[in-house]
């Protein structure tokens, strides 16, 4: 589909009428389109060559006068195109916004958008129209301007897509930083958008080797995107990405209970509470689970999996028997947790406040509003925090 908006260029015009005049003697002027694949030849105006060039669906904007006087003036390109002329207003700034946007939401999947007539407004509102719709429905969309290199004689096309693709990714960098989540749009031709995409996802469903590996391939991608001149606007944005996930950079030189706590405290600055708050929860069992090992490994107690493991000892932490038999390591040190009752009363403690907190999130919450449970999830990473630095389960009694 192509979509031209509608001028008055192309001949002399008589204001009564809203018709041309003198279109014999007309001066035609040169269309220089080697962008487009088309040849270079001498047209009335922009809208001339589009539909001596293309045999798409045409669908032609403008006022009633551009109408009318390209009607007459470009009978004979018309006669053979399947054609539909939009009547818009002279002043109204919402009308060509809405026309444009509704072709492009409903339109074919390939189109071509002119911008280079109509009034002052109407080509930016049609800009504007296009970034929307690209956001919604992403199509392939090539936004073309007649760029004049000779006044009135001469003029070349250029393609203007790659700026609305610039305005779109400063949006959506801007909004990475904010949440460090990254809308999904297809298409995007001047940034690999997957690699946002899939770190987005890891750090949000708590996969942290995802985490891991598409931060690396994430960090790739920001030096493309800074190497890149045609996005040197964006140099700016990409300086505040790596400012705020340069925690990640050292990330594996802690331990995995650490890191767990590294990704709560960077997702609770984001606002995404459920998924710190998840975060917090498993850097509590992991650092239970690795200080347990050498007990487990004393009595060659195994388990298959990582989340049966930390269950269990977080159920002989708690003293907690489910039917009123002991578990695996129960079984096998049934006087663990009266030796170290008083240990495994302070891990205890903050980890029956966490799962009490998870479990009122994972519901919908009538009590709290959303700072208040911002500064519990704070106070509970303080805790836990300071459960690392004394290290209690450091010298476990068997």
């Amino acid at each position: 589909m192509i979509i031209s908006i509608l001028g008055t260029t192309g001949a002399k015009k008589d204001n009564a009428t809203c018709k041309p005049i003198e279109i014999q003697n007309a001066t035609k002027a040169l269309y220089k389109s080697d962008i487009i694949d088309k040849k270079s030849n001498n047209f009335y105006n922009a809208t001339h060559f589009l539909l001596e060039n293309y045999d798409d669906e045409f669908v032609l904007i403008g006022t009633k006068c551009a109408i009318n006087f390209q009607n007459e003036l470009l009978k004979e390109s018309l006669s053979d195109k399947q054609v539909k002329f939009i009547e818009i207003s002279d002043n109204d700034l919402d009308e060509v916004f809405e026309v444009v946007y509704e072709l492009l939401k409903e339109g074919s999947d390939k189109v071509i958008l002119d911008i280079t007539h109509g009034f002052r407004h109407q080509p930016i509102m049609a800009i504007f129209a296009s970034s929307l719709s690209q956001f919604l429905d992403k199509k392939d969309l090539k936004i073309i301007f007649a760029k004049e290199i000779v006044s009135l004689e001469e003029y070349e096309y250029v393609y203007l897509d790659d700026y609305l693709e610039i305005t779109q990714l400063s949006l959506l960098l801007s909004g990475f930083i904010r949440t460090l989540n990254f809308i999904p749009i297809s298409n995007l031709k001047l940034i690999d958008a997957k690699v946002f995409e899939n770190f987005s996802k890891a750090l949000f469903s708590n996969d942290i080797l995802g985490v891991k590996s598409s931060y690396q391939k994430l960090l790739s991608e920001l030096d493309k995107i800074r190497e890149n001149k045609d996005l040197k606007y964006l140099k700016h944005l990409i300086e505040k990405i790596e400012k705020t996930l340069e925690r990640f950079n050292d990330i594996d030189k802690l331990p995995i209970y650490e890191q767990y706590m590294v990704l709560s405290e960077i997702t609770l600055d984001k606002n995404s509470l459920v998924v710190a708050l998840a975060y917090s929860f498993e850097s509590l069992r992991e650092y239970c689970a690795i200080h347990f090992e050498p007990i487990l490994k004393q009595k060659n107690i195994k388990f298959k999996n990582s989340y049966t493991l930390n269950t269990l000892v977080m159920a002989t932490i708690s003293n907690f028997m489910q039917y009123n038999k002991p578990n695996k390591i129960q079984q096998k040190y049934p006087k663990l947790y009266k030796q170290n009752k008083n240990i495994f009363s302070r891990v205890d403690k903050i980890y029956q406040d966490l799962r009490e907190l998870r479990n009122s999130l994972a519901h919908i919450n009538k009590d709290k509003n959303f700072e208040n449970i911002k500064q519990e999830i704070k106070k509970l990473n303080f805790k836990l925090e300071s459960i690392y630095k004394d290290n209690p389960l450091k010298a476990i009694k068997t």
